[in-house]
């Protein structure tokens, strides 16, 4: 049996709620933490969503609690991590899952379009990752920032120029945070997923990619969860300031696009 080092942890998720359609990282990694021993703090803009994930780890004999709040306003995010810290009675894990990207090629983005995706994957995270760290300081028993970038931080986010541009900043926080704050034993890092979507969890085990263009190893929300989880977790206890892609191997990939068929073709050469 592995320890986690989570059972009786305190944790809050920012996005804990479930939005139909989507992936549904927030709920899946609530579930996770919850699973491995935490008490969760479910914090999202929508009270059903809110109620609805708390009350779903308690059906499953876990703990956890709901907490409504607006996470892109700095006052409500400080109002929640109060209200949070005071249920739970500290802070030990921090994880921020909120984002969403607006479409539009370069050239007609609008102003509007741009401060909204900025304000949705970007301030919204070091509005929490702010709180959560004074809290964490204060504490004084160190503690672990998380937040969903993407791999269109890493590579070209076309078409949704502000959230790849975003993305890149959450990176760069998890970064910062980690530099400043190891010194008070805080460890920040961020997950970047692929090309999840709404999700592909009835896939079979062994039911790993498509066809050749497909990534090697389509990635599941329930793959995010895990690297959320082990980030929380004592096994990254002195991982700290990094970006664990879980992509499927998509940003690994040949420029090439070589395929079996190819590599007969080129054999003839």
């Amino acid at each position: 049996m592995i320890d986690f080092g989570l059972v009786g942890k305190r944790a809050v998720v920012s996005g804990a709620g479930y939005i139909p359609g989507r992936a549904g990282h927030g709920r899946r990694s609530s579930l996770r933490l919850a699973e491995a021993g935490a008490t969760v703090a479910c914090i999202d803009i929508d009270e059903g969503r809110a109620n609805g994930i708390a009350e779903e780890i308690v059906a499953a004999g876990g703990k956890a609690f709901p907490v409504v709040a607006d996470m892109t306003i700095a006052n409500e995010v400080e109002r929640a991590l109060d209200e949070a810290v005071a249920e739970l009675g500290g802070l030990d894990v921090c994880v921020d899952i909120i984002g969403r990207a607006t479409w539009n090629p370069v050239e007609k983005f609008s102003d509007d379009d741009w401060h909204y995706a900025i304000s949705q994957n970007l301030t919204q995270v070091f509005f929490l990752f702010r709180a959560a760290s004074r809290h964490m300081i204060e504490q004084g028993t160190g503690g672990s920032l998380i937040a969903i970038a993407s791999v269109d931080g890493i590579a070209a986010a076309a078409y949704h120029s502000a959230y790849g541009a975003a993305k890149a900043g959450v990176i760069s926080l998890a970064r910062t945070f980690a530099d400043e704050l190891g010194r008070f034993g805080i460890r920040a890092n961020a997950v970047a997923p692929g090309a999840v979507g709404s999700g592909n969890e009835d896939q079979r085990e062994d039911r790993w990619a498509i066809d050749w263009k497909s990534p090697l190893l389509a990635p599941r929300a329930s793959d995010i969860a895990n690297a959320v989880l082990f980030l929380s977790s004592s096994l990254a206890g002195r991982i700290t300031g990094q970006t664990l892609v879980v992509d499927g191997g998509a940003t690994t990939k040949s420029l090439w696009g070589m395929t079996p068929e190819s590599v007969d073709a080129y054999r003839q050469y």
